[in-house]
């Protein structure tokens, strides 16, 4: 009897000891319905260290990319040929300007847009800059590709000409080259503008011209664009200017007309092109779509 009663206490040792080498390691539960047989729940999700990884790489390049959009301008395709947003030259020679290279594109179909400003509106290169700029205005036809622009940029004292993939075979970078850095450059420095720009759109025109010939007519013009394009900015501001004369007399105020002695207000014709300066008269540049691939050369002075 005693012998069973010591054999039944070494069995009931030998199940407590096989119990607890079976039990599972200590658990630290977070919270006390984890006790109840849930299994716990790790503090943080496998992915959420990557998901803010990403996010905060996310923000970075928005950050960056508004950055980038900010310190960068592309200004609106320009009404005339050539632009001068610096007030480098005198409207009368903007004027002849413009329609020199209006006459051109009328004889070559060949369209040259020279744009003078008072800084370069990015941290691009120039010649990175300057290629969007051009492609932006769509100068030259679409078929033909027949497009060059002058970029001047005077406080950075930095020129470019940027040239159209149909005329890169007439104007390599080499030649365009030729043009800022010998002929332009040395007349900028002195600060001769209007010589400087003469020659260099004279030389441009020499280079492209038999390329390609004109129709006789602008694209503008083509289009039913033409001097009626250009008036009307100032047909609809008389015609506003008659009805508030009129409407002014009916209620018995102060009119504008001339019959009651009162002063006419007439804009001057530069006004009314893009940017103050830029080409005046009566043909204004209308861009035929064609496309720059980064021909071209400039120089600084």
């Amino acid at each position: 009897m005693v012998a069973h009663q010591q054999r039944s206490a070494n069995s009931g040792e030998r199940t407590r000891l096989a119990y607890w080498r079976k039990r599972p390691a200590f658990v630290k539960f977070e919270d006390p319905k984890d006790c109840f047989g849930e299994p716990p729940k790790p503090a943080r999700e496998p992915r959420a260290l990557p998901r803010i990884l990403r996010s905060v790489v996310v923000g970075l390049y928005v950050v960056l990319f508004s950055h980038s959009l900010d310190a960068e301008m592309i200004p609106p395709k320009p009404d005339g040929y050539f632009n001068d947003y610096a007030g480098v030259v005198s409207k009368e020679a903007a004027s002849r300007f413009n329609e020199q290279l209006a006459q051109f594109e009328r004889e070559t179909s060949d369209q040259v847009v020279v744009a003078v400003f008072p800084k370069m509106q990015s941290d691009s290169d120039i010649a990175d800059y300057t290629q969007r700029v051009a492609q932006a205005w769509g100068v030259g036809q679409k078929e033909r590709r027949n497009g060059v622009v002058l970029f001047v940029f005077i406080q950075d004292r930095k020129m470019f000409i940027q040239v159209g993939y149909g005329l890169e075979g007439a104007l390599p970078d080499a030649t365009a080259f030729d043009i800022t850095e010998r002929h332009i450059k040395p007349l900028l420095r002195t600060g001769n503008y209007e010589a400087g720009l003469t020659t260099g759109i004279d030389l441009i025109c020499k280079a492209i011209r038999g390329e390609y010939k004109g129709s006789g007519k602008t694209v503008a013009e083509g289009k039913g664009g033409g001097a009626f394009t250009s008036l009307l900015p100032f047909i609809i501001f008389v015609i506003v200017l008659i009805i508030i004369s009129r409407l002014f007399r009916k209620l018995g105020g102060y009119g504008y007309s001339s019959r009651r002695g009162g002063p006419v207000f007439i804009p001057s014709g530069g006004d009314w092109s893009s940017g103050g300066g830029s080409g005046g008269g009566f043909s204004g540049f209308g861009g035929g779509g064609g496309s720059f691939g980064g021909g071209g050369a400039g120089s600084s002075w």
